[in-house]
């Protein structure tokens, strides 16, 4: 059975930022085949067989089932949600790159960095640098992102 684990994301507020904090990791995994099978039904996206059919994986040379980067993309951009920037922030931007594979078995470290902290036409904005690292300590996934952050009232 499918286990949903639900949690409010915290409030946070752009002076809790400073460039170069660390922010707590996100571990997920060890990932499974489920998790891509879910994936590709949500997404309505069985087109790459390779990411549910070890078969078909090996046949085109793969070392076994491959999970997808839109799949790894979608936990970073929840970490970025729901873990690091809080309920308030707005994202302006979010980018990733799919750089490296992640297999079934793999643990997914989800890590950020605050890049930078700035304030620009009346509006707080905070930037980070993600990514996904596996645990032999690839990164598989680089990723960033931009937030618009409420300050604290006075």
């Amino acid at each position: 059975m499918l286990n949903v684990e639900t949690k409010e994301p915290p409030e946070l507020f752009f002076e809790d930022f400073s460039e170069g904090q660390e922010l707590a990791t996100v571990t997920k995994g060890p990932m499974l085949v489920g998790n891509q099978v879910r994936w590709a039904g949500a997404c309505d996206n069985y087109d790459s067989e390779w990411h549910h059919d070890e078969y078909v994986a090996k046949a085109a040379g793969l070392p076994g089932i491959i999970l997808s980067g839109p799949l790894m993309a979608s936990y970073l951009l929840t970490a970025v949600t729901t873990d690091w920037l809080g309920r308030h922030a707005r994202i302006v931007r979010f980018f990733d790159q799919n750089r490296g594979s992640t297999m079934p078995r793999d643990l997914a470290h989800l890590k950020a960095r605050v890049k930078r902290t700035y304030e620009e036409g009346g509006k707080a904005y905070v930037e980070i640098d993600c990514s996904v690292v596996n645990q032999k300590g690839e990164v598989t996934t680089p990723g960033s992102a931009l937030a618009i952050l409420p300050k604290r009232a006075r």
